[in-house]
């Protein structure tokens, strides 16, 4: 498994989220200005809360950049099966009937990604799966949330 191929994935995941968010906050900001949204009395809050969803857009936005930057500047580490896992692994696991990949990154957690014909999940530090994986070894064996027993088959 090439983890360039990964990061390069993951880049262009989140590059794909930033644009998504970027429309929906250029079409909040267009509804919070709209003079059809000029509230008529006293109790039409429609222009507030176009301006409050425009502002969490915005958010949304910097959010996005920022995982973007983290992710481009995120060094490639080369992991070996005698590492044991820690930030940036690509982890194997196996439990007899499929096979799951895992990718530790400090963004994107959640995302999906299907590299030549591999489905691998990145997870960030703080997820439950990461938590399990930090620290073991391969040929370790973690008990996932979904109550699974998998053996740590490759680390990357």
């Amino acid at each position: 498994m090439n983890k360039s191929d990964i990061h390069s994935a993951l880049i262009s995941a989140l590059e794909q989220q930033w644009q998504a968010a970027l429309k929906a906050a250029d079409t909040a900001q267009e509804a919070a200005s709209d003079s059809e949204n000029k509230p008529e009395n006293q109790y039409d809050t429609l222009a507030l809360e176009a301006a409050y969803l425009a502002h969490g857009q915005s958010e949304r936005v910097l959010e996005l950049e920022q995982a973007l930057l983290t992710c481009k500047k995120m060094p490639i580490k080369s992991f070996s099966d005698d590492n044991t896992i820690a930030l940036g692994a690509l982890v194997e696991l196996a439990d007899g009937k499929q096979l799951l990949w895992f990718y530790l990154s400090p963004v994107g957690g959640g995302i999906v990604l299907n590299v030549k014909g591999s489905t691998i999940t990145v997870i960030n530090p703080k997820a439950p799966v990461a938590c399990l994986l930090t620290g073991k070894l391969c040929g370790d064996e973690i008990e996932l949330p979904n109550g699974g027993l998998y053996e740590i088959l490759s680390v990357y």
